[in-house]
């Protein structure tokens, strides 16, 4: 059996990949914003026709670039205008990305730790979830991590071609999601440098090839927007990626421990084992290459984790760059327990034990929620949160048994541990945690979602085939345009919200509000159709006059 899984070692990853990251791709609805945001601007593209313009509502969409949404409309005209078509490129990215993380860790150290390396991230939870998701940081976080990687082969051989690749795989970061790719390498470029006490390791002529690689493949885009409809979209793009990095935008203000809050839990069990290589930098036993490759992974790490923590505005997902340096870390843990004799520190069991204790508490109250809502609701001082717990979740009631089978499995690692098997333990832990992942999410995130924004999606969906405006008042949505399957509207005043509300309509309108932001927003010419969990539901006539200073209670 083990010649078999050596001799086809590379197809059982695939194989693994495709297993873990595309079934039930469309269990559950698309979440906003990014996802929805996302979805909808690849099916503007099929819609208009327009795969040049990125677009939301049929308006420029001056944030992000469009390669990640040409993959979601090429996947949408494959498979249709649905939740599996918004995911699937990624799960075709996360496939990719087991294959090549797999190829590196074989090349340079030996198939168990490349295939550690594959179940650290298939097994750890943010890790493994991004591939199930339509956002675009899988694709953005790979094309970073082959250019980190190039820059390591480059610093082993000091070839041109290295530095062409480099380049290659930096423009297409910019043309996924923007500029911040270009600082990332930048920065690991000068931080290697500095570490190592400004030893000259390349050529001044090799850094113009990557430079000019790079800007040759971005501007096949970004030169030709420019040419074809003016500086607009440059100017404005710069202008949100520097608000991004200044400004706290649309209140995703954070302190500074939060994306290392979020690292440590959220990439639960890798974190974990990654703990004593984070600060190791002189490591033992090793060969110069391999040494240089896990300093880079560091480096690569801590540049990552220190901007990402700067930077002022912080949302989950900006840490993703980290993934793939953390599970690689722990990853060489295993490889060093294994080869130098390491055992699990009491730090790292205590984390193991109060993380896993954690998740296994939540896994299994989570799906008592209904019974235990009405505990929790005299304690909610938010009426949009308190609202949206007065639905049902529909929980079949046998979705706790997860959490018990999760901890049931959390104490066998820990006993494991406790007697020096800290290999086996890893193997089994893991193993288990990249099955239960997906069943979690194919068995809980549909009940979540009932409580959260399912009964605006419910809203939303019903109106679609209908020529009407659809909008949100008093808080940033997507999926109105995505659930709603809206068409461009022929006057120029759709994208007005003041007007929706106020002006005299030419088809019917309809509005979502979240319950406490009601009195903020409606007037006499609004008519409450509907009202389910934290949402309110509202209608505007065409032709209907608004009643000056008429407000409904």
């Amino acid at each position: 059996m083990k010649n078999f899984l050596l001799k086809y070692d590379v197809p059982m990853v695939a194989l693994w990949g495709i297993l873990l990251f595309i079934p039930f791709l469309g269990s559950v609805h698309l979440f906003d914003w990014d996802e929805v945001n996302f979805a909808e601007s690849a099916r503007e593209m099929l819609v208009s026709g327009n795969f040049q313009k990125v677009q939301i509502n049929f308006m420029p969409f001056m944030e992000k670039p469009p390669l990640f949404f040409w993959l979601q409309a090429l996947s949408m005209k494959v498979f249709g205008v649905n939740e599996f078509a918004a995911r699937f490129p990624n799960a075709l990215i996360g496939i990719v990305s087991l294959l090549m993380v797999y190829k590196i860790g074989k090349r340079w150290f030996n198939p168990q730790f490349a295939m550690y390396w594959v179940l650290f991230i298939t097994g750890s939870l943010t890790p493994h979830l991004y591939y199930k998701t339509g956002i675009i940081d899988p694709l953005y976080n790979l094309f970073i991590f082959s250019a980190i990687y190039q820059l390591f082969l480059y610093v082993r051989t000091k070839t041109a071609v290295h530095a062409w690749l480099i380049g290659l795989f930096v423009g297409l970061a910019i043309i996924t999601k923007g500029p911040v790719a270009v600082v990332v390498l930048v920065l690991c470029f000068l931080v290697y440098w500095l570490l190592n006490k400004f030893k000259k390791f390349f050529e001044w002529m090799h850094l113009l090839y990557a430079a000019f690689a790079a800007f040759l493949l971005s501007a096949v885009w970004f030169g030709f927007e420019t040419i074809e409809n003016g500086p607009t979209f440059l100017i404005e793009f710069v202008k949100y990626q520097a608000d991004l990095f200044l400004h706290p935008v649309a209140g995703h203000g954070q302190p500074f421990w939060y994306h290392p809050l979020v690292l440590l839990f959220g990439c639960f069990p890798a974190s974990v084992f990654a703990l004593p290589i984070l600060f190791k930098r002189k490591l033992s036993n090793e060969n110069e290459s391999q040494q240089v490759l896990v300093n880079m992974m560091q480096l690569f790490f801590w540049v990552v984790l220190v901007l990402f923590s700067i930077v002022e505005t912080k949302i989950v997902h900006y840490s993703s760059l980290c993934y793939m340096p953390l599970t690689f870390m722990a990853a060489y843990y295993m490889h060093t327990w294994a080869s130098a004799k390491l055992f699990f520190s009491w730090l790292q069991g205590i984390a193991f034990a109060f993380i896993g204790l954690l998740l296994s508490i939540i896994f299994v109250v989570l799906p008592q929620t209904d019974n235990l809502k009405h505990l929790l609701i005299p304690y909610i001082k938010d009426d949009f949160a308190s609202a949206s717990l007065s639905v049902s979740g529909q929980w079949q009631g046998f979705e706790s048994v997860l959490g018990l089978v999760f901890l049931l499995v959390l104490i066998y690692a820990i006993v494991l541990m406790l007697r020096k098997q800290i290999a086996t333990a890893a193997q089994w832990f893991l193993v288990f945690s990249s099955v239960f992942i997906p069943t979690l999410l194919v068995l809980v995130a549909p009940h979540i979602e009932k409580y959260s924004q399912g009964p605006a999606i419910e809203f939303f969906e019903g109106l679609q085939g209908k020529d009407v405006y659809i909008e949100t008042l008093g808080y940033k949505s997507y999926a109105q345009y995505f659930y709603g399957r809206t068409n461009a509207h022929e006057n120029k005043n759709a994208t007005d919200l003041h007007w929706l509300q106020t002006g005299n309509l030419d088809k019917e309108a309809y509005f979502s509000l979240h319950i406490n932001n009601v009195n903020d927003h409606i007037n006499g010419s609004m008519h409450e159709i509907g009202k389910k969990g934290g949402f309110v539901f509202y209608k505007r006539n065409a032709n209907d006059s608004l009643l000056e200073n008429v407000i409904k209670p």
